[in-house]
């Protein structure tokens, strides 16, 4: 007997084809990445640094081609067929508002849970208590799967509005955003970094998955530093520049959209041939520069989001200085004190008192453990990874500054992002700052 099958059955077909279709798409398209990202290779030696990398972190590394081919093939399906999003002003931002307050629930459930936890000093919680627990997961897990169901819909309204600017920006090629805005809210992988003992300087980075337990970072770092040649630091990180880029859930709307914003500009920048393929790769300093104009990029398009569609964060923005960027944030002892240690660890080093440096920044790591300050590690991979953030409060880099300054002397955000882009060594960037009548500080190298 021939089956002809009916109208849903069709339609759910269609949709099969058409998501194996997509795939395929986003599976060419992450082979042109690998294709012309990656360049010719040999079987390394044993005790080459990225093979015992690699070894050590296997069990724990991010699959970032599974995510990526998953990802792109979703990215495609929502260009065709977005989620529906209100269309009044006021129903997008009580829907953002939904989305942010399931999540200061969530950590709130969270917390509570831990305290809980942490009240019966590890023993196990008797039935009352138990019960307790288990209403805060089932909670917990009620919310969570609110939000999972909602995030679609936030994702592509921000992506939207962060397009809005953007295009008002002029970064635009036929008329449409370039790169398009594309992210998702998820717990970005935990980054394992690497520096050279001898100075700092962020020569390696190894994606794992996302919140290793902290017994597992021991492990892997420990493995590691007994090389005898690199410090090694495993930290969580607030969002990641892949394709869609990865972004961290938190509570606080411009700091959101600033992750989101910051990543986008590394997307950007990838359009660079100059800058990706072996710049920014090359000259550790050009990792510096790029983010930290990620991260001012960030703040900027992120003010401009929340003037135009969220007036009710206005009053959380900070004041603006000058020449148009947000004053700086003050330090805090924190910040004042790693300024320091940084700047007394730079000059050990720098007279090849390596071991002293790694004494110094454990007794200093101590002193700040005891003022309560969460500092799991401190050593020359924690200040490579930190350091490449220049507008810090903590950072002793000029950098931050100079940016800064190069931002207000430069007619349009796409004028300066353009200049970003087109530099391939650290003299570029010496011969920017003297065409803007910036002076070099000594210590840079």
């Amino acid at each position: 007997m021939l089956w002809i099958p009916d109208r849903k059955t069709l339609k759910a077909l269609a949709r099969i084809k058409r998501r194996r279709r997509r795939q395929r798409i986003a599976r060419f398209l992450l082979f042109l990445l690998m294709l012309f990202g990656l360049g010719a290779a040999s079987a390394p030696p044993e005790h080459d640094l990225q093979t015992q990398v690699d070894t050590v972190t296997a069990p724990q590394q991010f699959d970032f081609i599974d995510w990526e081919s998953q990802a792109i093939a979703g990215e495609i399906g929502r260009r065709f067929a977005p989620p529906t999003i209100p269309t009044d002003q006021t129903e997008k931002q009580a829907l953002v508002e939904r989305f942010l307050q399931l999540e200061t629930d969530m950590r709130r459930l969270e917390r509570e849970i831990g305290l809980i936890y942490a009240a019966n000093n590890a023993q196990p919680p008797n039935a009352a208590t138990l019960a307790n627990v288990v209403d805060l997961e089932q909670e917990l897990a009620r919310l969570r799967a609110a939000q999972i169901e909602m995030a679609p819909q936030v994702e592509t309204l921000l992506a939207q509005q962060v397009e809005a600017v953007l295009r008002d920006e002029g970064f635009t090629a036929a008329g449409q955003v370039f790169p398009p805005v594309a992210f998702r809210l998820i717990d970005p992988p935990t980054a394992l970094i690497l520096s050279p003992r001898d100075k700092i300087e962020n020569q390696h980075f190894v994606g794992l998955q996302p919140g290793l337990d902290n017994g597992i970072r021991f492990e892997i770092e420990k493995t590691i530093d007994q090389r005898g040649d690199v410090s090694s630091y495993i930290t969580n990180v607030g969002g990641l520049g892949s394709y869609p880029t990865m972004v961290i859930n938190t509570p606080n709307l411009p700091a959101l959209i600033d992750i989101i914003a910051h990543e986008w500009t590394h997307d950007y920048f990838f359009a660079f041939p100059t800058n990706i393929f072996w710049g920014y790769q090359t000259y550790p300093r050009l990792t510096t520069i790029n983010e930290t104009t990620a991260s001012l990029v960030g703040k900027e398009i992120s003010r401009k989001v929340i003037i135009r569609f969220y007036p009710a964060w206005i009053d959380s923005l900070p004041p603006l200085d000058e020449t148009g960027q947000p004053v700086p944030q003050k330090p805090s002892e924190f910040h004042l004190a790693m300024r320091s240690i940084r700047t007394q660890v730079d000059q050990l080093l720098a007279e090849g008192k390596i071991e002293e440096a790694e004494a110094y920044m454990e007794k200093e790591r101590v002193k700040l453990v005891e003022k309560g300050y969460n500092l799991r590690k401190l050593n020359q991979a924690y200040f490579a990874f930190h350091g490449s953030y220049a507008l810090g409060a903590d950072s002793v880099d000029p950098i931050g500054p100079q940016i800064r300054r190069l931002r207000a002397a430069s007619p349009s955000l796409k004028v300066f992002l353009d200049r970003i882009g087109w530099l391939n060594s650290y003299d570029d960037y010496l011969d920017w700052l003297a065409e803007a009548n910036i002076k070099q500080d000594e210590r840079i190298r």
